[in-house]
């Protein structure tokens, strides 16, 4: 079974996650699709959590990219950090949530 998770990521800035199909007028739709059975074991979430990774950089890279002022580059890895969390704790598996721990330490 493949599971979707929708990621909402307001233009403003602010990251928040929903799995509902509503969609604010400013906001970037992103979705993460991992199968079920590959949190099953360590490597299977070790998978989707670079999904998972891969996507809040594409879409904090699209928001706070190209800026050379430190200031931007520590709101995008902070915007990387809030999605990567709200994501891991969307999907609510015991696998992810030790992968998650273990790198962000």
């Amino acid at each position: 079974m493949t599971t979707t998770v929708k990621l909402m990521i307001m233009l403003a800035g602010a990251a928040t996650l929903s799995s509902m199909s509503i969609e604010p007028a400013n906001a970037e739709n992103q979705e993460v699709r991992y199968n079920a059975s590959e949190l099953s074991t360590i490597s299977g979430a070790e998978h989707v959590y670079s999904e998972i990774h891969a996507t809040a950089i594409e879409v904090c890279g699209e928001e706070y990219g190209g800026h050379r002022l430190v200031k931007y580059r520590a709101e995008r890895e902070r915007c990387i950090v809030e999605v990567v969390d709200e994501l891991v704790s969307e999907v609510n598996h015991p696998q992810l949530s030790t992968v998650h721990a273990q790198a962000t330490g």
